[in-house]
């Protein structure tokens, strides 16, 4: 999946997200409280409503533009609060809104437009055809994932990373389902590895790679080594606990000391560092990744050696980041930088590119012209 475009307004909050476009790689820059956050977290919730995990919808209106697999889509929906008393009595948060309107579009390679879905207050149609009413508190993709023409829209959404938790030790509730005794067919290529596991907890992503397919994991652990010189071998490791139930936990060591420094010795720095690079490198291809305020937890000695990782992944994998911390902006091309400023209830987007000020002889003089832009009433306006 690659989004090229969307737009977002919550009407109930009377806040408005005015069209952004989407490169390979964004880094989404401007003051506190401009909306940079509040771009990923619209995303982040249109990904849900995809895929059919529960959100509230109340007033909510978007129209999202994006490819995958060669194909290019355009969905749009609208939702409201559901207005009978009696009803609303009755029902939980996530049952109180309902869509008001849906339609899912794909462009086909000679500019032909498609639809595929569409409903509204007296109809629904799925590929021109009459449908049956539909649950109006689920998205139709969601109601109708199934169909040959929704399913890669499914997929698409299931690519969608939104920040890298920093996980617990992962507990295997059922004390039978030992993670050792799971074996993987011979013939399983690491692309579909990376299909089967998209969204699993990284530790498990990480202990089946470290079985499976060792030089995918030692690849991580060099990119690691590399980053932090102290570190000599990193592991997944699993064991029973009292009450029988298997954990998985992640190890490292370090140079001059023979014991592992087990999981939560690691530091949040080191092990945020540990996440990523697992995030990243068992994304399917056509991923989007999308990290609020990159440089959390981070120490200035890794901040440029994974910023420079993830620009080596770009090609395959979008990134939508936001960050305020200069070493991450300076070190990320200036030409990838989205300008976010606020004016009243509108938050909007510009590309770096499109700001003559910008267009500097150097990376100091760039970002001297970036503060200074974001500090103008003029930008703001």
């Amino acid at each position: 999946m690659k989004i090229q475009s969307f737009k977002f307004s919550n009407h109930k909050e009377n806040w408005h997200i005015e069209e952004v476009k989407f490169e390979d790689l964004n880094l989404l820059v401007g003051g506190s409280g401009v909306g940079k956050t509040r771009i990923l977290k619209a995303l982040d919730l249109i990904c849900d409503v995809a895929i059919g995990r529960n959100r509230n919808l109340d007033d909510l209106e978007w129209s999202i533009n994006f490819s995958h697999l060669g194909q290019n889509y355009r969905w749009e929906l609208k939702s409201s609060s559901i207005k009978n008393e009696e009803i609303f009595i009755n029902l939980n948060e996530s049952e109180q809104t309902e869509i008001v309107y849906e339609k899912l579009v794909r462009y086909d390679d000679d500019d032909s437009e498609l639809e595929i879905l569409l409903r509204n207050d007296s109809d629904s149609k799925f590929n021109k055809k009459d449908l049956p009413k539909l649950k109006r508190t689920e998205s139709a993709i969601t109601l109708l994932s199934e169909e040959d023409l929704i399913i890669p829209v499914g997929e698409a959404f299931n690519r969608f990373i939104f920040n890298f938790q920093i996980p617990q030790e992962l507990m295997f509730n059922n004390r039978n389902n030992d993670p050792n005794r799971i074996e993987l067919s011979h013939e399983i290529s690491i692309s579909n590895f990376q299909e089967y596991f998209a969204g699993t907890p990284p530790a498990i992503k990480a202990f089946y790679l470290q079985k499976f397919f060792p030089d995918v994991f030692n690849e991580i652990k060099e990119y690691y080594i590399d980053i932090f010189s102290e570190v000599t071998n990193v592991k997944v490791s699993n064991e029973r606990d009292s009450d029988g139930d298997f954990l998985l936990f992640f190890e490292i060591q370090e140079n001059g000391l023979e014991d592992w420094i087990p999981q939560h010795r690691i530091s949040s720095g080191m092990f945020r560092t540990l996440i990523c690079l697992i995030e990243v490198i068992t994304a399917p291809e056509e991923s989007v990744i999308l990290i609020d305020e990159f440089e959390n937890s981070l120490g200035i000695n890794c901040m440029a050696e994974l910023t420079d990782f993830l620009l080596d992944k770009s090609p395959n994998v979008q990134f939508i980041l936001t960050s305020h911390h200069p070493y991450i902006i300076n070190n990320i091309p200036w030409k990838t930088w989205q300008i976010v400023s606020k004016s009243g209830n509108k938050v909007k987007v510009r590309k770096a590119s499109d700001i003559p000020a910008l267009d500097t002889a150097s990376s100091l003089d760039k970002f001297t012209q970036l503060i200074n832009l974001l500090d103008s009433e003029e930008f703001s306006a």
